[in-house]
């Protein structure tokens, strides 16, 4: 006569298997967000790689942060915007290295207004160079890396600085992992998300928390400079002016002293 299962080895079975699912699922979860992390980092080399190549390619200049043309509309959706990415596409020739495996959401306080129903993702939408170049997850040091003036039309035009003037390459932030979250932009609503971003700030720019109780919304991005880490909250991915690229705590960014030199000191190229 065959021996059936009896409930009661049923139920044990049951709760080993849910005991073995408890503990491995978390395994699981960890294991797919390194290997989130590890795509992130080697994005970010990519785009090293191409911004080093640029340099190469335009007398030591760094690339600016963006450029603005409204006469030249030869990629289009980009409204006369050319941020950096858009900018370096001739030398990474991929748009998906700008983000970050765990950079997925959007917010409809990040669109741009001549194009308002066109969400982040979407490549036949009418401004997807636009918001590929504007919010991409790794931000750029523009305060050491360009100068700037004010240029047609109210916007700033930046323009790269030599890469050479930049004395201290291991210890100078290129890109960081960036978000928009907490701006807040004339006539629209306080972003929400943590939508990457296209720069990120040295400490001696960072501003103070919003006046309305950014409690209400964790960690008010400004304060940090805009630097938003996606796989820890104190901690960032960092591409270096030497090339190459290391996870830090946001902290270590912050140079010790009082003086904007001191402060700045990861950032502004002059090192120790």
């Amino acid at each position: 006569m065959r021996r059936a299962f009896t409930l009661i080895e049923l139920l044990v079975v049951i709760a080993i298997i849910a005991i073995l699912a408890a503990i491995l699922f978390p395994v699981f979860a960890q294991a797919k967000l390194a290997a989130k992390k590890t795509a992130s980092i080697s994005n970010m080399k990519q785009v090293a790689l191409g911004t080093q190549i640029y340099i190469g390619d335009s007398d030591d200049v760094m690339p600016p942060l963006r450029w603005y043309n409204p006469a030249d509309l030869s990629i289009p959706s980009t409204y006369g915007f050319y941020f950096y990415p858009v900018l370096l596409q001739p030398y990474t020739k991929n748009t998906e290295l700008f983000l970050d495996p765990n950079d997925q959401g959007d917010d409809p306080a990040m669109r741009y207004t001549g194009c308002p129903g066109a969400p982040r993702f979407d490549k036949s939408g009418c401004a997807y160079w636009y918001l590929m170049g504007a919010f991409p997850s790794y931000g750029y040091n523009r305060r050491y890396m360009n100068t700037q003036t004010a240029g047609a039309f109210g916007a700033l035009t930046y323009f790269g600085v030599s890469a050479t003037s930049l004395g201290s390459p291991a210890q100078t932030v290129v890109f960081a992992e960036a978000t928009g979250k907490d701006l807040v932009s004339p006539g629209q609503p306080i972003v929400r998300q943590p939508v990457g971003y296209h720069r990120v700030d040295a400490p001696s720019f960072w501003l103070p928390p919003a006046s309305a109780s950014p409690a209400a919304i964790g960690i008010d991005a400004r304060i940090q400079g805009q630097l938003w880490g996606r796989y820890d909250a104190k901690k960032v991915i960092v591409n270096w002016l030497d090339g190459h690229t290391k996870y830090v705590p946001i902290d270590s960014l912050v140079g010790q002293g009082t003086t904007v030199q001191e402060r700045d000191r990861y950032w502004n190229g002059l090192g120790n």
